[in-house]
């Protein structure tokens, strides 16, 4: 058997509901693995995956995020080279899991607990503008040196792709790509579409692969990170914030090393992912915010700066809570819209507030009292008509008889009263001797001359009427002691 049979593997599938056991062919419209008889099928129509290679895994993440219920299939590899021999033994396995797990161990993929997002070194570059920072010294992918070709052919993405997107700027940097792509692994003879960030891993050899992180459906949350179990309060932080809040210890799948981390949701892909606490690098300044030693280690220890006014370049403002996110590798802004709504709310209170003499179209509100006065439907109809009402007999602030009239001035959107004393000849609001009397007793201004009397003025009173008002207005005001 040719060298290129000894690197690929094949796929053999179970239904956990039937029980039937075949080898993976394709994939059906909804996911799910479309297969055939062990026995039967020719080789040649058979799906091979190449070892350690990324269709294996778009296959998977294809079938996970459509499946309905993913753990009704299982699946396991097995070596092509080897597939005339153990084939048919295999399958008699796999037809009892349980009985059989010891021996079905190695080949087993796990369909619960896929490979999460394929982890990038660890001395990736802080990401806000990585080449200028000074706490990791990392030196970018030569572009050069990618074979472009095999990643076109394998999944469709071509250089030109991600240097007009720019984001071939971040992946160099070992970054993720900020946006999704669209990429077309095949699978035997058919090609899918899906959606994912791109980035680059350097392999073994020194070559680097495009490696896609699929879209799901949600974030695996329920299920073990790393050996870390998110509690329900857990839970409920990355699912607003998008981001844990706090560092954990996480364990390195490969050493078994303890690491204390901050843990982050890709919003974009609902990937989970981590970096550690000693990775982390953050900027003195953020947008328009500069950031002190006390704010800077809040943040590297998933802390919130609480209610930041932000400004960006483009002169967009806004509040918003700043936090760091192990998916971005730098300072986001959460919990704008918290703020946005409360914005909102505050300015439709004070709206009603200041609006109070209309209705939400805008017209006149219909009122059925005035000056603690009983309107009657005349009344009611001629203010909401612009008409100038007269209300009843009242008193001013000060205790003084009078009639009270009130029409909807336009210009200011609100009603203005008028009072007309007894002794007034004619009703055409205050009569020109008692101006003074008006504007001191009812709208709280100041004459020179009386300033200092207690009692209201009368009608044409403009001084002091007799001594002891006279002593009043000359009694200076001097501090309270």
């Amino acid at each position: 058997m040719d060298q290129t049979t000894e690197q690929q593997e094949l796929l053999v599938a179970r239904n956990n509901e039937s029980g039937q056991v075949g080898v993976v062919v394709g994939q059906n419209p909804d996911g799910t693995p479309r297969m055939a008889d062990v026995k039967s099928t020719p080789f040649s129509e058979l799906i091979k995956f190449s070892k350690g290679q990324n269709p294996l895994e778009a296959f998977m993440s294809n079938f996970m995020r459509q499946a309905k219920n993913p753990t009704m299939f299982s699946f396991f590899r097995l070596p092509a080279d080897r597939y005339g021999a153990i084939a048919t033994a295999m399958v008699d396995l796999i037809q009892k899991p349980e009985e059989n797990a010891e021996m079905l161990k190695p080949y087993k993929v796990e369909v619960d607990t896929p490979k999460e997002t394929v982890e990038q070194k660890e001395e990736e570059a802080p990401t806000q503008e990585p080449e200028k920072s000074t706490a990791v010294k990392t030196t970018p992918i030569d572009p050069d040196r990618i074979d472009w070709a095999k990643i076109e052919k394998q999944w469709g993405i071509t250089r030109d792709d991600l240097e007009k997107s720019g984001a071939l700027n971040q992946m160099v940097y070992n970054h993720k790509s900020p946006q999704l792509f669209t990429v077309t692994p095949q699978f035997g003879d058919e090609k899918y579409s899906l959606e994912a960030k791109l980035s680059f891993r350097t392999n073994p050899d020194g070559s680097y692969s495009l490696v896609p992180h699929f879209v799901r459906n949600e974030p695996r949350l329920d299920q073990d990170f790393k050996g870390y179990s998110f509690t329900k309060e857990d839970k409920a932080e990355l699912r607003q914030t998008g981001n844990l809040g706090k560092p954990v210890e996480l364990t390195d799948p490969k050493t078994g090393e303890k690491v204390k981390c901050l843990v982050s949701i890709d919003k974009l892909t609902n990937e989970i992912e981590a970096l550690p606490v000693d990775k982390i690098y953050i900027k003195p300044k953020v947008a328009n915010i500069d950031l002190d030693m006390r704010a800077i280690g809040i943040l590297k220890n998933g802390g919130l700066i609480r209610e930041q006014h932000v400004e960006l370049p483009n002169g967009a403002k806004f509040t918003a809570d700043l936090q760091y996110s192990a998916s971005k590798r730098d300072i986001v802004f959460v919990n704008s819209d918290k703020y946005r709504q409360e914005q909102t709310q505050e300015n439709k209170n004070q709206e009603q507030v200041k609006d109070t003499w209309h209705t939400a179209d805008g017209s006149i509100k219909r009122l059925e009292h005035w000056c603690k006065l009983p309107l009657n439907e005349q009344q009611q109809a001629d203010y909401l008509a612009g008409k100038k009402v007269l209300v009843g007999e009242g008193k001013d602030r000060f205790g003084n008889d009078c009639t009270i009239y009130f029409q909807y001035n336009p210009e200011l959107r609100k009603p203005e009263t008028t009072r007309v004393y007894p002794d007034q000849d004619k009703v055409v609001g205050v009569a020109e001797e008692s101006k003074t009397q008006y504007a001191v007793n009812n709208q709280g201004k100041t004459n020179e001359a009386t300033k200092n009397m207690k009692e209201p003025l009368q009608r044409g009173q403009t001084a002091p009427k007799d001594d002891s008002q006279q002593r009043q207005q000359r009694k200076p005001k001097g501090p309270k002691v």
